[in-house]
This record gives C-alpha cells, structure tokens and sequence, in this order.
C-alpha cells in the first residue's frame, strides 16, 4: 500500500503556469479544429469525385470548416477578460472574414492585411500567458497562410481562352 506525501517542500516557489481565459480556450480548439479542416481539404483537393471515399472525405472537410467557423464565432462573442485576448479575437474575425471571401480581390486584401500589419495578430512578453499567447497566434498566422493557399479559396479560373482554342474543329452533333 502507498503512502502520500507532498514533494514539494513548504514555502518553495512554484512556476506560475497559464490558464486559459475563455478567448484562449476556444482560440486552442480553433487551431485544431483548422487544422482537422485544413487536411481533409486537402484530402479532396487531391481525390477524384469518382473515388468511393470522396463523399466521406467531402462531408468530412465542410464539418470541418462549419466546427472552424463556429469557433471563430464564439471567440468573436466571447468578452475578453484580458488584455491578451484581443489580439486572438482581432485574428479570429479576420480568420472568419477570409473564410468568406469569394474573389481572389478579397483573399489577397485578407493576405496582405496580415502580412502588412503583424503587430495586430501577435503579443510578446516573457511570462506563461504571453508566451502561450503568441505561441497560439504563430500558429494562427501559419495556418492562415495555409488556408490561403488551398483551392476552396483559389478557385481555378477559366485556363483555356477561346483563342487557344481556335485551332481545333467544331463537334458536329
């Protein structure tokens, strides 16, 4: 049979460790949710519609994008308790914005607003929660580029132009 002791002498000094606020907590699951939702994009962007696991693959990536989507709003929604959390709920809104987007006008005003202004999307600091802080919103921007790059958002666009086709003979029906 065991017996219990504390380890930790009396007095001594424990590292303070981070917790999370509410933002923090769903911007955490926000990054796994994007990430889950990032894969199984790809895992349809690489497949064929023929393949037998496209539908899984399919319904599998848009309650990916609607659980990433619904978690960028409860962060939105969410009340920041702390200073820190500002910055999560700036990149969740503008995260749910690119989302969104439908011309490639819009993504490219959504790349360049992270890329031109990315004081608004980080925090510094040296203690527990400004280190976790900017840890999540590395991550955040990392996969930001990620989803930018995906076809959902970069539609191919018309690639053959009737000029480049004008040398071949009309069907006959």
């Amino acid at each position: 049979m065991a017996d219990t002791r504390i380890t930790t002498r009396f007095g001594a000094d424990e590292p303070e460790y981070f917790r999370h606020s509410p933002v923090s907590g769903h911007f955490s699951h926000l990054l796994a949710a994007l990430a889950a939702a990032i894969e199984a994009e790809r895992d349809i962007e690489d497949g064929l519609w023929s393949d037998p696991g496209f539908d899984h693959w399919l319904r599998q990536a848009e309650l990916g994008w609607e659980r990433a989507s619904g978690l960028c709003r409860a962060i939105i929604d969410v009340p920041a308790t702390r200073c820190s959390d500002v910055p999560l709920q700036r990149f969740a809104r503008h995260l749910h914005w690119t989302l969104g987007c439908e011309t490639a006008a819009e993504l490219r005003t959504a790349r360049q607003i992270v890329a031109g202004h990315p004081d608004l999307f980080s925090w510094s600091g040296n203690g527990p929660e400004e280190r976790r802080v900017a840890q999540m919103l590395a991550r955040g921007r990392q996969q930001f580029h990620e989803v930018c790059m995906l076809d959902m958002l970069n539609p191919v666009e018309a690639v053959a132009s009737p000029e480049a086709c004008s040398e071949y003979e009309p069907f006959a029906a």
